[in-house]
């Protein structure tokens, strides 16, 4: 319970009760009272000046004025004092009761319930609140009891015979639960959602044939009910009769031949029957169907998502629905979006990004489906659409990283570097308790910056990354990679390429890096081990560490074999203007 809401029933409740102490108060004096005491009266309870029933009522009002003002441990001090007058009030220890439920003491509110209640067992909030507070102790025999007290005062309350089956149930006894609704239908009528409760009680009993003429009997009330149909099929079923469970559907369809909710229900019949033409039959029915919403549709295909990731048998009936629910709905974003989780869950990425588009065009509004959106784009590498829609994400979301670090990586990819540095250098400073991005913000700008030559900014980002992932072997091998290239900091590229190669020491472009840095520091007989462990381990197809193989080889003066390698490395593609020198000339170049 919220304490807003608390206090609205605090409020109306001690209203009530304030008109009921004053009623009492009357009739034990016949002198005119005051709905407001003045100043000087409230003053002179204080001094204890006024008469006990006098004060009582002022410190009431007082209370009651204090707890609708929200001061509920004042209210609560002033309704003691009450007590210390008269402790046996009804209306005080009614307040009580309520402000000690309120604060959770309900030992304290279940004495102070039945001392209001038991003095009028007409007055029902006195009454019901000591069920309650009885129900709140879990006490569900002595809250039926009360609850046959008050319906022997007041026979003709519904709600008085509800809430005695309601307190049966609790208390385990689901046969008085059925007997409490009997007797309330006997004094006020058949009522269609008290049978369906009963029904429900029938089948915890396992009383199928009680169940079943209940059923019926609201059958022959409102015989164009479908759901009453519907209701005694899944009870035949559940009774093991799944013929006669046919046999009902068939009648119910014989009146209502479209309603998707009584084909969706013989759906699950046949599921349960193991006929999967069958099912899948009146599942589509189902779909077709305008009055089927779209929302009951839609967890259909997401309980066909669930199945498919298990059952590849069933993915062909998952896609033939969710064209269903587009054709059917080509205007609603919502089927559009489904579709495309199932799309790029199997890799159908192009079409997963069409579907997506038709969401946006609906509803821009959604930053899931952009984030969506753009990882399909990027991994379909449409670098120019990427860098137009994250565009638009961006002015859309403009707290939101991802759009500006995929905005980057577009530019990057088009070989704008000046363009992708705005998006990474803004997007960096969005980036709050997630080390991964911030990482890959930090290393994307070190690229970028490499690119157009900006060296110091681009060591400073790649110093930041490695700072924080001090263990990416992707990170260090690259810095390490462009500081042998500028023949700069080789100490500290041999270092960070060797921490690569400690994360993985089989990777081949580590090997080739950490072979070229020894190079580089003409440490050549070392360098061509590593070289040739790259080979060895993949690298004899990479047309750049044939090369540089070819150069270490041309400095430990096996000539003949470094032209070996270097016209191999043009054979797999290399065309450098470097190489094709080094191949004219018949020496190293740099």
């Amino acid at each position: 319970m919220q304490t807003h809401a608390c206090i609205k029933n605090i409020f109306s409740i001690a209203l009530t009760a304030l008109v009921i102490f004053s009623a009492c108060v009357s009739k034990k004096n016949n002198s005119s009272v005051k709905e407001k005491p003045d100043v000087n009266a409230v003053a002179a309870v204080r001094k204890g000046e006024l008469p006990p029933e006098m004060k009582l009522k002022s410190y009431f009002i007082d209370g009651c004025r204090e707890k609708i003002k929200g001061n509920i441990e004042i209210a609560e001090n002033l309704f003691k004092e009450c007590l210390k007058i008269e402790p046996g009030n009804a209306a005080v220890n009614y307040e009580l009761a309520n402000i000690y439920r309120f604060t959770g003491l309900y030992g304290q509110a279940l004495q102070c319930a039945k001392i209001a209640a038991l003095s009028n067992v007409k007055n029902e909030w006195y009454n019901l609140l000591y069920i309650e507070c009885l129900h709140n102790k879990r006490m569900y025999a002595e809250a039926i009891s009360r609850y046959e007290v008050m319906i022997d005062a007041s026979p003709y309350r519904s709600d008085f015979y509800q809430g005695l089956a309601s307190e049966c149930t609790y208390a385990g006894k689901p046969n008085k639960a059925i007997q409490a609704y009997n007797r309330m239908e006997e004094k006020l009528g058949s009522n269609p959602e008290i049978s369906l409760r009963k029904i429900n009680l029938y089948k915890q009993l396992k009383k199928w044939g009680d169940a079943e003429a209940e059923l019926k009997k609201l059958i022959v009330q409102d015989p164009k009910e479908a759901r009453y149909y519907t209701f005694l099929a899944e009870l035949y079923q559940d009774m093991g009769q799944p013929q006669k469970a046919m046999e009902t559907y068939t009648e119910i369809l014989k009146t209502e031949p479209n309603n998707p909710y009584v084909h969706l229900a013989l759906a699950d019949y046949y599921r349960q029957q193991k006929t999967d033409d069958e099912f899948f039959s009146e599942i589509k029915t189902a779909f077709k169907s305008p009055e089927l919403d779209i929302d009951n549709k839609i967890k259909i295909l997401v309980s066909y998502y669930t199945i498919t990731e298990q059952k590849n048998k069933y993915l062909n009936q998952a896609y033939e629905l969710c064209k269903l629910l587009v054709d059917s709905n080509p205007d609603e974003p919502k089927a559009h979006s489904v579709y495309a989780d199932f799309l790029y869950r199997d890799k159908k990425i192009r079409e997963a990004s069409v579907e997506l588009l038709k969401v946006l065009n609906f509803d821009k509004s959604k930053f899931a489906v952009w984030n969506q959106l753009l990882i399909c784009e990027s991994d379909l590498n449409e670098n120019d659409s990427l860098a137009k829609h994250s565009a638009e994400a961006m002015d859309l979301f403009p707290n939101q990283p991802v759009t500006y670090f995929l905005n980057g990586v577009a530019y990057m990819r088009l070989k704008q570097y000046k363009k992708a540095v705005v998006p990474f250098s803004e997007g960096k400073q969005f980036v709050y308790e997630n080390q991964m991005l911030q990482v890959q913000f930090c290393s994307n700008l070190a690229e970028v910056y490499n690119n157009l030559k900006e060296y110091e900014k681009s060591d400073k980002e790649f110093e930041e990354a490695i700072t924080a992932d001090p263990n990416n072997g992707f990170i260090l091998n690259n810095y390490a990679y462009y500081l042998s290239l500028r023949k700069q900091k080789l100490d500290v590229a041999e270092k960070y390429s060797k921490r690569a190669l400690e994360t993985n020491p089989n990777n081949v472009s580590y090997l080739d890096t950490y072979g070229w840095i020894l190079f580089q520091q003409g440490k050549y007989e070392e360098a061509k081990t590593y070289f040739e462990k790259a080979l060895d381990k993949g690298g004899f197809n990479r047309p750049a560490i044939n090369e540089h193989y070819g150069d270490v080889l041309y400095k430990l003066n096996q000539k003949d074999k470094a032209m070996e390698y270097w016209k191999k490395s043009k054979e797999q593609g290399n065309n450098s203007e470097l190489l094709n020198k080094k191949i004219a000339e018949n020496k190293y170049l740099e």
